[in-house]
C-alpha cells in the first residue's frame, strides 16, 4: 500500500478503536496524547470550544457520534502532518504488519539525530552495557509492551517489530529479566540482515539475565534500564521528551 492507503487504514483503525471502546472519551484522550496535541488545538481545528473536547474525554458528554470521531481522528492526523508527520510515520512503519495498537505504547521519529545519552538521562536510566555508546546518534524510539507483544503477535510479526528500530531506541516495558527482548533482537538480526536498535531501554527489570547482557555486549548495543516508577509515567516521560539537535 502507498502512503495514502496506509494513512487511511490508520485513521480507520483509530476511529474504530475509539468507537468500539467501553470508554470512548478515555480512548479519545489516549490518542490525542499519543499525537501530542492539546485539547485547545483540537478544539480550534474542529471549530468548537476546548470545553467540548474536555467533556468528551471526561465522560460528561454522551459518546461521540461516528462522524464526530472521524473528524477528531482526521484532525489529529492533519495536525501531525503540519509538524512533519513524526507520529504518523512511526505508526505507518508498523501498519503493514498489522501490529495491534496496544503493543506500541508510544513511537516517535526525531526531526534530527540526538545523542542516546539525552534520552537515557530523561528516562532516569542506569547503564548496563556499552556506556561508551551514549554519544551515538539516535533518530527516534519505539516503546513496546513486551507482554502484549508476546501474547498478540505471531513469531513473524515479532521479528519485524523487533527489527524495525535501526538507529533508534527500543524501549521495552513490562520486562522481568530482559532475556526475551534481547533474544528477539538477536533473532531478528539473522532474519532481517543485521538490523538492530542503537539502544535498548528496559523498564520493570527485576534481575538482568546474563544472556541478555551477553547479547548486548557482543552486538554492541547500548543497554540501559529505566528507574521510572511505572509504565504510565514511562509513557508520560517519553511524550515529554524534547530532544536537542546534535551540533
Amino acid at each position: 500500500m502507498d502512503y495514502g492507503d496506509l494513512k487511511m487504514s490508520l485513521c480507520r483503525m483509530i476511529a474504530g478503536e475509539i468507537t468500539l471502546s467501553e470508554d470512548p472519551g478515555m480512548s479519545m484522550k489516549m490518542w490525542r496524547e499519543r499525537f501530542q496535541v492539546s485539547q485547545k488545538e483540537v478544539a480550534t481545528a474542529l471549530g468548537v470550544s476546548p470545553s467540548v473536547i474536555s467533556d468528551y474525554e471526561s465522560g460528561r458528554r454522551l459518546s461521540p457520534r461516528i462522524d464526530t470521531v472521524q473528524k477528531f481522528v482526521r484532525c489529529l492526523v492533519e495536525l501531525d502532518e503540519t509538524r512533519g508527520g513524526t507520529v504518523i510515520n512511526g505508526f505507518l512503519r508498523m501498519m503493514g504488519n498489522d501490529v495491534p495498537s496496544d503493543v506500541i505504547l508510544d513511537i516517535k521519529e526525531f526531526s534530527y539525530p540526538v545523542k542516546a545519552e539525552a534520552l537515557c538521562t530523561h528516562l532516569k536510566c542506569e547503564i548496563l552495557a556499552n556506556e561508551d555508546l551514549l554519544d551515538q546518534p539516535i533518530y527516534g524510539y519505539t516503546a513496546i509492551d513486551v507482554v502484549n507483544a508476546i501474547l498478540k503477535l505471531s513469531s513473524e510479526q515479532l521479528l519485524l517489530l523487533y527489527g524495525a528500530t535501526p538507529q533508534r531506541a527500543a524501549v521495552f516495558a513490562n520486562v522481568t529479566s530482559g532475556r526475551s527482548s534481547m533474544v528477539a533482537i538477536k533473532t531478528s538480526q539473522i532474519a532481517l540482515s543485521n538490523v538492530k536498535p542503537a539502544a535498548v531501554i528496559l523498564h520493570g527489570l527485576k534481575k538482568l539475565d546474563p544472556l541478555a547482557l551477553k547479547i548486548a555486549e557482543s552486538e554492541r548495543i547500548l543497554l540501559a534500564t529505566s528507574t521510572i516508577k511505572d509504565v504510565k509515567n514511562l509513557v508520560k516521560a517519553l511524550r515529554e521528551f524534547m530532544p536537542h539537535q546534535i551540533i
